[in-house]
């Protein structure tokens, strides 16, 4: 299984001996099992999500045994002190490695509180320790949560990776913050969803529009999308791109994932 754990960590790029503890491909990404997010940058509301490879844990018939323990630190304005919010002691794993080896996938979140005092920079701390060698690893990496702004969060294939079988469809789940409202106390936004192929063409001649004008704006300033359908009716490499216009203060976001779709031999 993944092990999923509310935790970051940075890349390491030495190779690992069992007894010797690194991690490996270590990225921020799009949900638990997207595609890397590049810039380490975040809204409020949020999820930081981090994929990385433990490698070097020591196996004993297959399995291995090991704890993790994490600290999220904000960092202190100038003459401040940093400031620990959130904090776990280590917490005990074990599993079966079935298709052998001594990698260990992990999947990290964070979910970055929605509110004003969330913008800032932050370290988080990982701390990973075999519980049959006894080594001892431990991670930090930086991220930053900006003010709030136009903005999509949430953005992510639901529960599925951006690798498809042909025929397999992916649900696009994502959120909508920092629009403002007209004179009236109303929204003005105008949210495109589009596909596009390997060529950067688009797939459909027509792309999904909608223009969003609620009387009263949606309650404290999120617009939550019901999921999108997207059906894989056939192999290739795709990119999904999500645009989002507030009419009001004319600032455009855009977030695009890729979407590989496979056709089983």
């Amino acid at each position: 299984m993944l092990t999923t754990l509310t935790l970051l960590g940075t890349l390491a790029l030495a190779p690992a001996q069992q007894g010797e503890l690194t991690f490996d491909k270590t990225r921020f990404t799009y949900g638990p099992l997207g595609q890397s997010r590049a810039g380490g940058k975040f809204l409020p509301g949020d999820v930081v999500h981090l994929a990385s490879v433990v490698k070097g844990l020591k196996t004993k018939d297959g399995n291995v045994s090991y704890s993790m323990a994490f600290e999220i630190i904000k960092k202190g304005a100038k003459g401040q002190k940093d400031v620990s919010v959130h904090k776990r002691d280590a917490q005990d794993y074990s599993q079966l490695n079935w298709l052998g080896g001594n990698d260990l996938p992990i999947i990290a979140h964070y979910a970055i509180p929605r509110d004003n005092q969330s913008p800032g920079d932050y370290t988080m701390k990982i701390v990973c320790t075999d519980a049959n060698s006894k080594a001892s690893s431990t991670l930090t990496r930086d991220f930053t949560v900006e003010k709030s702004k136009l903005g999509f969060i949430g953005v992510r294939f639901i529960d599925r990776s951006p690798i498809a079988v042909a025929g397999e469809p992916r649900w696009l789940g994502y959120s909508l913050v920092g629009y403002e409202l007209d004179k009236n106390k109303n929204t003005d936004v105008t949210v495109t969803i589009r596909v596009l192929d390997d060529k950067g063409r688009p797939t459909l001649a027509k792309a999904l529009t909608s223009d969003l004008k609620n009387p009263g704006g949606p309650l404290e300033g999120k617009m939550e999308f019901l999921p999108a359908q997207i059906e894989t009716n056939r192999p290739g490499r795709f990119t999904v791109e999500l645009t989002a216009r507030c009419n009001v203060s004319r600032t455009e976001v855009r977030e695009t994932l890729t979407l590989q779709v496979l056709e089983v031999e």
